[in-house]
């Protein structure tokens, strides 16, 4: 009879485990699709952008920054992280104030959510962000229409990030 009970409760554990960790099917994952027979890549997330004092307040959750790049007016990076079973935000956020120099610097910081997450996935996504807002702060504090900002991305090193801007 205990037999039987360890038996019962035991598999129990598992189905409980096996629902608790079902995981919604997920737009954004980044592998190829066929549209027409043609592989197409998949329409990268769209991050928030966030100028001021953000403190905590959009997440401290880890990551693992594969690449980053800029191109136009967006920053584009890779990110890794461990979760898979909820919606993960990653919101760039910016000083309210550049650094003089030449060119002028900006801190950035892009802040993961994962909204309490545990599951052990390891999801590798696309983000962009809008650096218009940047533009603009630029643009007002400078009262010049082109620019060149270097963007000095919080815990990585030996990375420039030159966002060039004309009219």
């Amino acid at each position: 009879m205990k037999l039987r009970n360890v038996i019962v409760f035991t598999l129990s554990l598992l189905i409980l485990f096996a629902i608790g960790c079902q995981r919604e099917v997920d737009k954004s994952v980044t592998s190829l699709h066929s549209v027409d027979g043609v592989a197409v890549q998949p329409e990268p997330n769209t991050g928030a952008v966030f100028i001021g004092d953000a403190g905590d307040k959009f997440g401290t959750d880890e990551y693992v920054l594969n690449t980053v790049m800029i191109k136009d007016d967006t920053l584009k990076i890779n990110v890794s992280y461990s979760g898979g079973c909820k919606d993960h935000q990653f919101t760039l956020t910016a000083s309210e104030s550049f650094l003089e120099s030449f060119p002028v610097q900006l801190p950035i910081f892009v802040a993961h959510n994962a909204n309490g997450d545990t599951c052990e996935a390891y999801p590798t996504e696309d983000y962009h962000f809008d650096l218009t807002p940047i533009k603009t702060m630029y643009q007002e504090a400078y009262q010049q229409e082109a620019g060149t900002i270097i963007l000095r991305l919080k815990d990585t090193q030996n990375v420039e990030l030159i966002y060039e801007f004309t009219i």
